[in-house]
């Protein structure tokens, strides 16, 4: 049985790996200001290009600060795509440095990002109106590393392993953002055990490179 694909909006990797399979888990690492998000918003943004609905999870930005920067790379409405419901945010920066911003429908704020507990109901109820339109989904989670800060190691763990259960039941193909040289290599290792793939992205010389690794193929690094 062949997989369905989804295209990240990197050409040349997409042309090395066909695309992503649809409800994968994937993790994005590399070191600070090494292209993850602006890699993370092009997979956003090609997935409403293609009529898909997009979560997008806010951890190091406020949900307006996101939305104005995919206004940037997209010339659909974005404001009507967040009302049709394709487009959905779930910020836990906002309550985590204070800041009191108004709730919608399909952008959710969380208290803080200690309260998983929380992110987990709001995932569920966006997911489960996402699901009842039968659209097809995307996620983006930016990043592990901040409630890595927030919250123990084993808190975390458990976390996405049930969250990423959720998500593969619901064939959500995700991107998962973390800072690889933050952390200890074993934590980082049990992440990668519970991921289908692993994205590595730098900078060298102002040009961004991307090396992918799964169990069904492996990549040099590509320039995009």
């Amino acid at each position: 049985m062949i997989s369905e694909r989804v295209r990240t909006g990197c050409e040349k990797l997409d042309e090395k790996i066909g695309g992503l399979r649809r409800g994968d888990i994937v993790l994005v690492l590399g070191p600070p200001l090494g292209g993850k998000k602006i890699f993370s918003r092009s997979f956003i943004a090609e997935g409403l290009r293609e009529g898909e609905s997009c979560i997008l999870c806010c951890t190091n930005s406020t949900a307006e600060q996101e939305h104005e920067a995919l206004k940037s790379l997209l010339e659909e409405d974005v404001d009507k795509l967040l009302e049709e419901g394709f487009l959905a945010y779930i910020d836990m920066f906002s309550g985590t440095i204070g800041l009191s911003l108004e709730e919608r429908p399909y952008l959710r704020r969380i208290p803080s990002v200690v309260d998983l507990a929380s992110f987990n109901v709001a995932l569920r109820e966006i997911l489960s109106s996402m699901n009842r339109k039968e659209r097809k989904i995307r996620l983006v989670f930016d990043s592990i590393s901040t409630i890595l800060i927030y919250n123990p190691f084993q808190t975390v763990s458990r976390f996405l392993h049930i969250l990423f259960g959720r998500l593969k039941s619901s064939k959500v193909t995700s991107l998962f953002l973390l800072e690889e040289e933050a952390h200890e290599k074993s934590m980082v290792a049990t992440i990668i055990g519970i991921c289908d793939g692993v994205l590595r992205i730098k900078s060298e010389n102002d040009v961004k490179l991307l090396k992918y690794e799964s169990e069904i193929v492996r990549t040099d690094w590509i320039s995009c």
